[in-house]
């Protein structure tokens, strides 16, 4: 995947290849078109696929003929294995019920797909994320290895994270990931703001009878994601889901939003997602909301709309936000000081000694940069 800095002038011109807020070439952005012309119809795809925005602007019939005609052969594909994964994940959701997983929800793109997009393949996504109770995290596992999912090989502990991921190959190669998730967010000061009953008491149904969490819900969701989990990356398809959300809300929904997002201490990265909507897409956001938004004390989670700071920044708030030392120290030592066995694996060593004195020089490296 194309990993490329993402520039202002980039963003204004490929929403204007999914919103019709703007048709026009963007203003100050003659040079960005330039360039973009100039392009191999690859590296247009890479940037395309990295927005997750291809099948949009496809079915927008804002690209070339060269890349439509690719985008056809894709869109094809994805129709057929889109059948497969929602039989898999209907199968998940039912035997995870019968062996009294009371309570389990699809969110972020998957629900996302099957709610406020035109068609699920529209919204290109790696897996299906599913939120557990973590009392049911155990009898969740155990479901998903019956039904030959594979656990993949990462950190573990009681703190430094609340996932794990889970893949199962599918008729016609393709492979079905499931990422379960106990928490929200794997970052501390996020971890809290939703629990799976929460989502449990006001969800909706996708068509195909699978639980998901309301619109309101899963907007205050994508604003946690976006910065949450990805600070210093901006993809348009994490905005556009937020766009799509938002024109989905009524006036009494919008007041609700802005009642939760204060509750839950959300207001600054969900400001910062509708203001940065409004400027690439327009995005309808009724009087008062932003201002509303604009008015709650400094939050924990704030610090995220700083975009540009080194990540022992978002370390310090994440260890500042846990309520006792226990907590603290065991963070700590999970972060520092994980497994021997993992440590071994992940760094590539014949000792743990050795991967824990690799680790930590890379740690160095990457927080003082």
């Amino acid at each position: 995947m194309d990993n490329t800095p993402v520039s202002q002038q980039e963003l204004d011109y490929l929403a204007s290849l999914i919103c019709d807020h703007k048709q026009a070439e963007p203003n100050g952005s003659s040079e960005f078109v330039a360039m973009w012309g100039s392009k191999s119809a690859q590296a247009k795809l890479d940037r395309l696929d990295y927005h997750g925005i291809t099948l949009l602007a496809a079915a927008r019939n804002t690209l070339t003929k060269d890349l439509a005609d690719t985008c056809q052969q894709r869109r094809a594909m994805l129709a057929a294995t889109e059948a497969l994964k929602q039989q898999a994940l209907q199968h998940l959701f039912r035997e995870c019920q019968n062996a009294g997983v009371d309570k389990l929800i699809l969110f972020k793109g998957t629900a996302l797909a099957h709610t406020v997009y035109p068609q699920p393949w529209y919204r290109p996504r790696s897996d299906a994320d599913c939120l557990v109770d973590p009392r049911d995290r155990a009898l969740a596992h155990q479901v998903l290895t019956d039904l030959g999912y594979q656990k993949h090989f990462a950190i573990e502990g009681r703190y430094v994270s609340y996932q794990s991921l889970y893949s199962k190959s599918l008729p016609g190669q393709s492979q079905m990931h499931i990422d379960l998730h106990w928490r929200i967010n794997n970052r501390q000061c996020l971890s809290q703001a939703y629990a799976v009953a929460d989502l449990w008491a006001e969800r909706q149904m996708t068509s195909a009878h699978l639980p998901v969490p309301n619109n309101i819900d899963s907007l205050l969701i994508a604003c946690l994601h976006r910065l949450g989990h990805h600070a210093q990356e901006e993809r348009l398809t994490w905005l556009f889901d937020i766009h799509l959300l938002s024109c989905a809300l009524n006036d009494t929904e919008w007041q609700t939003l802005v009642n939760k997002a204060q509750q839950k201490s959300l207001c600054a990265i969900t400001l910062d997602a509708l203001q940065h909507c409004q400027n690439l897409f327009g995005t309808p956001v009724p009087n008062g909301v932003l201002h509303a938004l604009s008015l709650t004390d400094k939050e924990p989670s704030a610090i995220f709309t700083q975009r540009d700071l080194p990540e022992w920044r978002y370390f310090l708030a994440d260890l500042n936000s846990m309520s006792s030392w226990k907590q603290k120290l065991g963070f700590l030592r999970e972060t520092l000081l994980p497994s021997p066995a993992y440590i071994r694996t992940q760094m590539q060593t014949r000792t743990a000694f050795m991967g824990y004195l690799k680790r930590i020089w890379r740690g160095l490296k990457r927080v003082t940069s």
